[in-house]
């Protein structure tokens, strides 16, 4: 029984603000799901274009959200959250229903860029937007509970468009129009939200001040290799399996889904202790550990046979689930518990970079050092992660010492002594 109550919880917002958010993130999820799942399959079937120009618009896409988180989520503190949050909906859905009239590779590029910035606009503007309407010491719990809807949704959406794909012709040609409609959808349902306080996203934020905070980019910075779980999960040892262990190629997607399991099932229980800055710094470092010995297991699949590397993959795969789970939501304690009250957007847009930066250099580094060098390229990134494991801690006690809005008068206290994260 604990166990059903656990799942519930995880899966069944309350009533309110909080069940809203996770419909809206439901629906903008099935739409991501259904178009990223089969977008290849379309830009080469029905659009014409090459597979490299796909992976090139793809990468320059990615490349503007190095601009687009940042500035969108000043944008959603000046106008107000749930007003950006409604527009990207809204302007992700007029791109996409533009896809079936691209026919050339620089309509392609132009348009794809276009919505790739738009797109990362939803995280910081969702972040600010959960700070409006959610009380501090409920964000993180909630933030792990729309992550959660995020894996349902982008699974549903997934499935949706194996089906598109296996239909083939006019099912495929409707995949960017589904996406469309959904995030249409997304945008009516921010609409029945409330405003929430706008102290938290709406008030006069000191202009890219996140930037100017040398202790939060430091945060943000040792967040990087930390997060590395993803281009390893995605991209990395995927390439290992096939390339460099005895394991049969069908245990990757079953390792791919047994982590879409375990996220869903157990991001809520893995954000316990993080609605803090001490207790998001320590969730931080554990979530190094984890990756660290996430390296070690992936290297050890290399050195016996089928049995032995399948037995060692699913080993690391379990930790690098444990290290996604714990270093997300350390990373949600962390963003929304140094960013002032009236720079929520601004910090989190400027947060949400680590997750760009892995994203774009950690596939091809970490690649390229394990395909490399094997076991040593596997220590090396964990002897990277381990350090700037060991080092969130004290860089994130001194950005909350030293939080621009610490010592306001009638501002909130530090969430916690991180001394006692020492």
């Amino acid at each position: 029984m604990p166990a059903l109550q656990h799942v519930r919880n995880a899966l069944i917002p309350r009533p309110g603000p909080e069940r809203l958010l996770s419909l809206v993130n439901l629906a903008y999820a099935v739409g991501r799901g259904v178009f990223l799942s089969g977008s290849v399959v379309y830009f080469t079937t029905v659009t014409g274009l090459s597979a490299g120009q796909v992976a090139l618009g793809s990468s320059a896409a990615a490349l503007s959200g190095f601009v687009a988180s940042l500035l969108l989520g000043v944008l959603a503190d000046r106008v107000g959250a749930r007003r950006m949050l409604a527009v990207v909906f809204l302007l992700q859905a007029v791109g996409f229903a533009l896809y079936p009239a691209v026919h050339s590779t620089t309509a392609f590029y132009s348009l794809i860029v276009s919505v790739g910035f738009v797109e990362y606009g939803v995280g910081p503007s969702f972040g600010a937007f959960v700070s409006a309407v959610v009380e501090p010491e409920e964000r993180v719990k909630v933030r792990a509970i729309l992550r959660t809807m995020f894996n349902i949704g982008f699974s549903v959406g997934s499935g949706l468009a194996a089906l598109a794909l296996f239909g083939g012709g006019s099912f495929v040609r409707a995949l960017p129009w589904a996406s469309s409609v959904l995030w249409v959808g997304a945008a009516l349902l921010v609409a029945r939200l409330p405003k929430g306080r706008t102290g938290a996203a709406g008030g006069r934020a000191r202009r890219f001040g996140a930037l100017r905070d040398l202790r939060f980019v430091g945060v943000t910075a040792l967040s990087a290799p930390l997060a590395l779980h993803a281009s390893i999960i995605l991209v990395v040892l995927p390439l290992w399996t096939v390339e460099r262990t005895d394991a049969p190629h069908g245990l990757i997607p079953l390792l791919m889904i047994a982590n879409t399991v375990f996220v869903i099932a157990f991001q809520v229980a893995a954000s316990r202790g993080a609605d803090t800055v001490a207790g998001a710094a320590r969730l931080a470092r554990r979530s190094g550990l984890w990756l660290a010995a996430a390296c070690a297991a992936a290297a050890a699949a290399a050195t016996g046979d089928a049995l032995t590397a399948s037995v060692a993959l699913g080993a690391a795969m379990l930790l690098l689930t444990v290290a996604e789970l714990q270093q997300a939501a350390s990373g949600w304690g962390l963003a929304h518990g140094l960013a002032p009250d009236d720079a929520q957007g601004e910090y989190l847009g400027t947060f949400h970079l680590h997750m760009i930066l892995q994203s774009v250099l950690g596939p091809g580094v970490v690649a390229a050092a394990t395909m490399s060098w094997g076991g040593w390229g596997w220590a090396a990134v964990a002897g990277a992660v381990l350090v700037c494991a060991a080092a969130v801690v004290p860089v994130a006690r001194s950005a909350e010492r030293h939080r621009p809005d610490a010592a306001a008068p009638g501002s909130a206290a530090p969430s916690s002594a991180l001394a006692e994260a020492a």
